[in-house]
């Protein structure tokens, strides 16, 4: 938990000075809320869904649309879009309870596909593809800066992470990842596995969808250029590069798909491809992930302590 804390002033004090590096903070708490929205359902339930571009845009689209057509603050929209991308996940998770791999994946990508394809075609309701303006967050009156919008995305991202660390070792947690496991010993347990399954999709979906509306109250603007299917196949392999046995993992692999796709100079051009080499490396070397490495280093630097104390 400490060294949790210890991240995210890190990331403060990183932000200070320049606005450009608000932008990458804030992009990077973005992509670590999709990432740990897609933890509980993928990583721990098993349920591969490829719908989250969707409940990214419900996020950003939602605070314009209150803040933009309804004139009323922006912060209204984010319970609204918790609401109904949960919602959304609840129903899409109904409709395809029966199909499973590849099959699960294909149709919720389908429905990734049509909700872009919304965003451009209602441009009575969206704006079309130039998109809405998402106006800042305020309350009573007092208007949220963009140095506080920062601070609140740091403290959400650190706070779920925290969460859901703890929910992985709850008893609850222990049967989302049996569940994914041994369903057959759930069962006979008398729990559904699939109400688990419709319960993990809404619960990442809400979070998702957090992350849209963090990054559209940021950037002012929700585009449907800002949500394309791309970003849901590297928040996949964000908790795979960071380390799938904590949400801390997904974190991390946020943080560096940002730093190799954006934040290097070096990599502006080639910065996908350098982060697909290291997923490689890391499958091949470090199955753990980045975290299960740090794990191993410390184990031997303990165990290389001990036999010099003795």
């Amino acid at each position: 938990m400490v060294f949790s804390a210890l991240l995210v002033v890190v990331a403060f004090l990183y932000s200070s000075g320049a606005s450009y590096r608000q932008d990458y903070v804030v992009l990077i708490c973005t992509y670590a809320l999709l990432a740990l929205g897609m933890y509980i359902p993928f990583v721990m339930s098993g349920s591969l869904s490829l719908a989250y571009n969707a409940y990214l845009g419900i996020g950003a689209y939602a605070c314009a649309i209150v803040s933009t057509t309804y004139g009323v603050s922006s912060l209204w929209g984010i319970p609204i879009a918790v609401v109904l991308s949960a919602s959304v996940a609840w129903l899409l998770g109904m409709a395809t309870r029966k199909l499973k791999g590849f099959f699960l994946a294909g149709a919720t990508l389908l429905f990734g596909i049509a909700f872009q394809v919304f965003l451009l075609d209602q441009e009575q309701i969206t704006g079309g593809a130039t998109g809405m303006a998402v106006r800042r967050p305020s309350l009573l009156g007092y208007e949220f800066d963009r140095t506080q919008i920062m601070i609140a995305g740091l403290v959400l991202v650190w706070a779920i992470a925290l969460l859901m660390a703890r929910l992985r070792v709850s008893p609850f947690g222990i049967v989302v990842r049996l569940r994914k496991d041994v369903p057959e010993v759930v069962e006979a347990s008398g729990i559904s596995t699939s109400k688990i399954s419709l319960l993990s999709l809404a619960v990442g979906a809400g979070v998702a969808a957090l992350g849209g509306s963090l990054f559209g109250t940021m950037s002012g603007v929700a585009q449907p250029g800002s949500f394309e299917l791309h970003i849901v196949f590297l928040a996949i392999f964000m908790p795979v590069l960071g380390g799938q046995n904590s949400p801390w993992g997904a974190v991390i692999g946020a943080v560096i798909v940002v730093v190799f796709t954006f934040e290097l100079d070096i990599l502006a051009e080639s910065g996908t491809l350098v982060f697909a080499i290291a997923i490689l490396l890391v499958v091949r070397f470090a199955p753990r992930g980045i975290l299960g490495l740090l794990g191993d280093l410390g184990s031997l630097v303990t165990r290389g302590r001990k036999k010099v104390a003795s």
